[in-house]
């Protein structure tokens, strides 16, 4: 039974990087459509297609839902490793498991924030926005998000789009890391518990 899960988690470890291979062949157009890129596309949309409809994964026209898919597999691969060396699966574990790919897929899309609204701190800081299409775009998916933050801490009243970027991206590296430390203790938590 060991041998088994040992092959069930290399063939999960082995999609995974399938997956991630599909996932970047995507940005690339002329790569997708190679006879390789339509193999993987085979094999691997019919899975990261499961969690392409969930809504909250979308940022503009950003999708991150196949962060959750690869997340997905991180557990499970996980899981039969944990298996594969004799080690028990508890319901603590599964959710301290839960919880942590919660978290690490929020934490991806808070640092992919935290990376835009930094580039277009800086790029609005040295001026070089002035009538761009590119940043206009950006700024078109960045501002309800920015402003909605920018609310909670301005009573509702105007606040400059620089100010309210330099707000949002105080307010997000506080989550990234602050959350980093609650989600940690309350895993560990999880896994105390004797069930």
């Amino acid at each position: 039974m060991i041998y088994l899960f040992r092959i069930l988690a290399a063939a999960v470890s082995i999609y995974s990087l399938l997956c991630v291979i599909r996932i970047i062949l995507t940005w690339i157009p002329g790569l997708s459509y190679s006879p390789f890129g339509r193999f993987l596309s085979g094999v691997c949309d019919p899975f990261l297609n499961l969690f392409s409809g969930i809504r909250w994964l979308r940022f503009g026209a950003i999708d991150f839902s196949p962060i959750v898919a690869l997340a997905v597999l991180s557990m499970a691969s996980f899981v039969l490793e944990n298996l594969s060396r004799g080690g028990q699966i508890s319901f603590a574990l599964i959710l301290a498991l839960i919880i942590q790919m919660a978290w690490s897929v929020v934490a991806a899309i808070i640092f992919f924030l935290i990376i835009v609204v930094a580039i277009r701190l800086i790029v609005a800081w040295m001026g070089g926005d002035k009538k761009s299409s590119i940043w206009y775009q950006i700024d078109s998916s960045l501002s309800p998000f920015v402003y909605s933050i920018t609310k909670l801490f301005s009573g509702g009243k105007p606040v400059a789009y620089k100010n309210a970027l330099v707000l949002a991206l105080i307010v997000l590296i506080i989550l990234r890391f602050g959350g980093g430390i609650v989600v940690g203790g309350l895993a560990n938590m999880c896994r105390l518990i004797p069930f």
